[in-house]
């Protein structure tokens, strides 16, 4: 995950990633890089909030328009947050916390985006290795208090008939200047992948399909292409 943010006129690119079940940042004058690690995890191998189970993987950065703050989303079988300081390498005291604690709804990969006023909060469930690999949302109307997950809706998954399967661990992005969106996403690997049993997972296509909103800004289920 790359953020951008300026400072003194210039931009500064900001590389989160996973690295033994620890997230890091890395630092760039330009999106290709060279980047350079901060030399410090921003979260240690430590479960927040005193998770029993679960790793410290999938980060995301969110800048909200509304406030300008910065936050850092992450985990898999928990969705924690905390607040970015405004040097985006570390993480402003007392503000992390635990959005989702229950899996039955929640695996991994969490991704939020503003629009037209609500906070989408999208995330994969199952396991990566799953056909059964898929993406679901809820909206909410800030993007630091605790989500219902069990009110989240499937909106992208498997299509048998066309070969498709494991449809998750995406990015939602707007076309520039226009109410028009794209979701990014990986999938078993067509049209051969899902013979190959729980290794499906790591032979993937990384697709690109529209994102649609109905009247009242609800997400149109996603029909996936080839």
């Amino acid at each position: 995950m790359i953020e951008k943010k300026q400072a003194d006129g210039n931009y500064k690119y900001y590389y989160y990633y996973t690295a033994e079940q620890q997230i890091g940042v890395a630092v760039a004058d330009s999106p290709t890089g060279p980047f350079i690690d901060s030399g410090t995890p921003l979260i240690d191998k430590v479960r927040p909030g005193g998770m029993s189970k679960g790793q410290n993987i999938d980060p995301d950065v969110f800048t909200d328009p509304v406030s300008g703050k910065t936050y850092l989303y992450w985990g898999n079988y928990y969705m924690a947050v905390c607040e970015l300081n405004e040097d985006m390498v570390s993480i402003k005291p007392n503000t992390t916390k635990i959005l989702i604690d229950n899996d039955a709804y929640y695996s991994e990969a969490a991704h939020v985006f503003y629009r037209n006023g609500y906070y989408y909060f999208t995330w994969s469930k199952n396991d990566t290795r799953s056909p059964e690999y898929q993406v679901r949302y809820v909206r909410a109307k800030s993007p630091v208090d605790p989500i219902d997950a069990s009110k989240s809706e499937v909106i992208l998954c498997k299509k048998p008939e066309q070969g498709i399967f494991g449809t998750g661990h995406h990015s939602v992005l707007p076309l520039p200047g226009k109410d028009e969106w794209r979701i990014v996403y990986h999938r078993f690997k067509f049209p051969d992948a899902v013979t190959m049993g729980r290794n499906a997972g790591f032979h993937r296509e990384v697709c690109i399909d529209k994102l649609e909103f109905d009247e009242n800004d609800s997400i149109i289920k996603i029909v996936p292409t080839l």
